[in-house]
């Protein structure tokens, strides 16, 4: 038996996987204003907690001169501080990552670039990706604040029974 080859140029393969209707490339646009605006919002609000940070030891210091403990209330003072840069910087990044999320949905949808569309929902898995472990850590400091203050309460009402 004779084989015929026939001399067909190698055409490229269909893209497999997911290819987005109109209403749901509609539906990412208006997501991605709404992300964009609640990004600025989250700038807004950093900025405020950026300031609240550095006013809180200066309100701290203040309120020592009217406490007779004097010298005790300024520690909160710093730590405050600390505590709120810490959630300025965590808010930063969460509204940075929404901002980017919404500008390249926009953008991608506008264009009909794949690639500006999946680098648009990668900043929105970093979103959720950073408020799940923030989720996690807040959670376990919840049941270590719950043991320590049924420990507590559990010392207190010894001593206070003399057992």
């Amino acid at each position: 038996m004779e084989e015929t080859f026939t001399n067909q140029p190698n055409t490229p393969a269909q893209p497999q996987g997911i290819v987005l209707l109109q209403d749901a490339q509609s539906y990412l646009v208006i997501a991605g204003k709404w992300a964009r605006f609640l990004g600025i919002l989250g700038f807004i609000g950093t900025g405020l907690v950026v300031l609240c940070a550095l006013f809180i030891g200066t309100i701290m210091s203040a309120l020592t001169g009217f406490s007779p403990a004097g010298r005790m209330a300024m520690a909160p003072g710093g730590f405050l501080t600390f505590f709120y840069i810490l959630i300025a910087i965590f808010y930063f990044f969460v509204s940075l990552y929404t901002y980017q999320f919404g500008a390249r949905v926009r953008e991608g949808v506008a264009f009909g670039s794949s690639a500006v569309v999946t680098d648009g929902l990668n900043k929105l898995k970093s979103v959720f990706k950073l408020v799940g472990i923030a989720t996690i850590v807040i959670m376990i400091l919840y049941v270590f604040i719950l043991i320590g203050v049924i420990i507590f309460t559990s010392h207190m009402s010894h001593m206070a029974t003399g057992y």
